[in-house]
């Protein structure tokens, strides 16, 4: 059972020196994250798990990636704004008590644990989108394959300490998809961008649902609504279940998402890359959203140019969108804009639906299935077990580094 730990010194005590792990031997990680979405920290989670028995795992962060972490097998939890530019007490103190930090797209976390000298492992998904490689002094880095990962890579081998490609960072599909799929899950994830406002990530989750919803009125089994408290607090359910009153709308840990991934006949989801690798690994077919942040426009553009998805994204609902990765949040407000204009056009909606009732065709779907799974082969074994092994070969460097109890 995982134990919250905040800035009470009462809990923060469970990670000094000479109680809990490192009285019986284990060391301890520490996993910081991003604070966008629940990517960054379902990739903590699988990296995590894979450390199980071989050392303690603490996750820090705050928001709805919190919430999903605190569901999952983390020994420790410390709420903290991870990205501040003064780090807080809590953080600082687990930063002090720690042997090694994890780092998943949080510069600011690695540069911290350089200057502290704490061994630090820096995991990445999102370098083929970056208009420059992250600034991590001496940090070792690890990078989740996609299309453009391997240019990136080499392009910027020089700004990057002992740069690595890992295969897909997911949960290893220890159980078989079912063989009579009764649900069609439909994804929201965290949607969770500091560059829109909760007005707009409602609006996204509210116009694509409703219209999910209406393609699937020929549907005689479950649909199931998914996302973070953060979003289904905000969407108007009401309206929803007007279209279709035996909706499921929940919040799932990650297992439970993963469970009930399983028993879905496809997944409809917003483009996030682990959602599409998770589809994958499980043999899922997998139908995208028009996107809600810029790496989701991107991910699109890539899976329909490799001939993996044919999504229909913003540019073929209202045309071209210059999307530039150098200026993130000008791309999001661009994108913005699309979705607020979408929530109102009943011709780009209905235009949706027919376009998702055309790829939720069984044949549509099996073909689907087929390029996914070839895809994710491409993209090499699960990763999680590699970035795991390097964390390991820097624990007893780190153990040994720190100040006997």
């Amino acid at each position: 059972m995982t134990e919250e730990m905040g800035s009470s010194q009462s809990n923060v005590r469970s990670l000094l020196p000479g109680t809990g792990a490192r009285a019986r031997g284990q060391p301890w990680v520490l996993f910081v994250n991003d604070q966008w979405g629940y990517g960054s920290v379902t990739t903590a989670i699988v990296i995590a798990d894979e450390l199980e028995g071989k050392a303690r795992r603490s996750f820090a962060g705050m928001g709805p990636g919190f919430e999903l972490a605190r569901r999952s097998s983390f020994d420790t939890l410390v709420r903290a704004d991870t990205m501040a530019d003064v780090a807080p007490p809590e953080l600082e103190r687990a930063l002090g008590t720690c042997h090694l930090v994890v780092s998943v797209m949080n510069p600011i976390a690695a540069r911290r644990a350089a200057r502290r000298r704490i061994p630090c492992v820096y995991v990445d998904s999102l370098l083929w989108m970056w208009a420059r490689a992250p600034d991590l002094p001496g940090v070792p880095y690890c990078q989740e394959r996609f299309p453009g990962a391997a240019g990136a890579l080499e392009r910027w081998a020089d700004r990057l300490h002992e740069p690595e490609l890992v295969g897909p960072l997911v949960a290893e599909a220890k159980r078989r998809r079912s063989s009579h799929p009764d649900a069609v899950l439909v994804n929201f994830g965290g949607l969770t961008c500091s560059l829109l406002d909760a007005g707009t990530t409602a609006a996204y989750a509210d116009a694509m649902a409703q219209c999910v919803v209406t393609a699937l009125d020929g549907w005689r089994g479950r649909v199931v609504v998914t996302a973070g408290r953060h979003v289904l607090d905000l969407m108007d359910q009401a309206t929803l279940r007007a279209l279709r009153p035996d909706v499921d709308l929940v919040d799932l840990s990650h297992d439970g998402y993963l469970a009930e991934l399983r028993r879905s006949a496809v997944l409809v989801s917003s483009a996030g890359m682990h959602a599409v690798y998770e589809a994958g690994t499980l043999g899922v077919p997998c139908v995208c959203l028009p996107a809600h942040n810029l790496s989701q426009a991107l991910t699109i553009e890539i899976l329909r140019r490799d001939g993996v998805i044919d999504a229909m994204d913003w540019d073929r609902l209202y045309g071209p969108v210059a999307l530039d990765p150098a200026d993130e949040a000008e791309a999001c407000r661009r994108i913005a804009a699309r979705i607020h204009r979408f929530t109102g056009d009943t011709d780009a909606r209905l235009a949706l639906v027919d376009h998702l009732r055309g790829s939720l065709g069984r044949r549509r779907l099996a073909g689907v299935r087929d390029r996914l799974k070839r895809f994710l082969r491409a993209q090499g074994e699960r990763g999680a077990a590699r970035v795991a092994e390097r964390i390991l070969g820097l624990l007893p460097a780190a153990s040994e580094s720190l100040p006997a109890s």
